[in-house]
């Protein structure tokens, strides 16, 4: 299925994943303006393109490649891309239209659950946006900080956003995340320990001479986002924090909204008052900001946060969070 293709300047949001970057994405999704992509990238890894981490200065050259990409990336309507509930209302939309795309999506996802997933895998959901109306794309990724570079100088122009969180906070909710069978434990590091954050802080040397989850934990964290930082800062991009944003999640949003051409709306407004004041499951959008921010320093061994505290703080990145 051919979907419209929608004016550009779309908004991109990168990070780590456990990083609260699904909670900010659907506040921006709650926005009636905006037609949002949830990790299309999972879908379309787009491997045949472009690799997830560049050694040396290989990212020139690649603007061709990283526009085909976009734009396939721009044009996936999988299930899982357009699936993530709650759904909001769209002025770009009727409620009959809006109403029927939700029931193809719950058939969809009928199929998955009767274990019907090639069938599944199949379909596209119609964004059934009216004639004359452009609504603003929104994109999120937990898969493409190596990217940034790439992507933000392609010829498809975005407005790139990086999410960090506290590195205590990440190592802490994947390793939660791992005992309750719900995350992997952390695998190799690839072109990651190719990259040229890794060779400026020697990472091999020292991942050679551990196998310790926080250790390895840590130097994804620091590798990854020192990557991701360095595009950000080339690009002219935003670094937002998600701490900051969970303490004073109205303010915080309503300045990035406004930076990035947005009104505030009340059902963005209705959507944090809703997604706030109880603890929900691991992957759930309702959270208690406190405890959000905080439950690492509760829980964890205060041998892991000096391991953790230790290997961020060799680049301004991590020291910033142990300053």
């Amino acid at each position: 299925m051919r979907h419209r293709q929608y004016p550009v300047g779309m908004i991109f949001i990168f990070s780590s994943p456990r990083s609260g970057s699904t909670w900010i994405a659907k506040a921006f999704d709650s926005h009636p303006d905006t037609l949002y992509l949830h990790e299309p990238d999972i879908v379309d890894r787009g491997a045949d393109l472009l690799p997830h981490w560049f050694v040396g200065d290989d990212v020139s050259g690649c603007g061709d490649r990283a526009q085909q990409y976009l734009s396939r990336l721009l044009r996936n309507r999988n299930l899982r891309t357009v699936g993530t509930k709650p759904f909001f209302h769209k002025n770009y939309r009727s409620d009959a239209a809006g109403k029927m795309r939700a029931g193809l999506i719950y058939a969809g996802k009928g199929l998955e659950r009767a274990g019907l997933t090639a069938l599944s895998g199949q379909i596209d959901i119609p964004d059934m946006a009216r004639e004359g109306f452009s609504p603003r794309l929104v994109m999120k990724s937990v898969s493409a900080l190596g990217r940034i570079e790439a992507l933000a100088t392609s010829a498809v122009p975005i407005s790139a956003i990086l999410l960090l969180r506290n590195p205590c906070a990440y190592v802490h909710s994947y390793l939660r995340g791992n005992r309750m069978g719900m995350m992997r434990a952390p695998g190799p590091m690839g072109r990651l320990l190719q990259t040229r954050s890794a060779r400026r802080l020697n990472a091999n040397a020292a991942l050679d001479r551990t196998n310790d989850p926080v250790e390895r934990l840590a130097w994804g964290w620091l590798l990854a986002n020192c990557e991701a930082n360095d595009a950000i800062e080339q690009t002219g991009g935003i670094v937002i924090k998600y701490e900051d944003v969970a303490s004073s999640p109205e303010a915080e949003l309503r300045k990035l909204f406004s930076h990035l051409g947005l009104d505030w709306p009340d059902s963005t407004a209705q959507f944090l008052k809703a997604s706030s004041g109880s603890e929900g499951s691991y992957y759930s959008l309702t959270r208690d900001s406190m405890v959000a921010i905080s439950r690492w320093k509760q829980e964890m061994p205060s041998a892991q946060v000096e391991k953790v505290k230790d290997i961020v703080s060799r680049a301004p990145i991590g020291q910033q969070y142990f300053a």
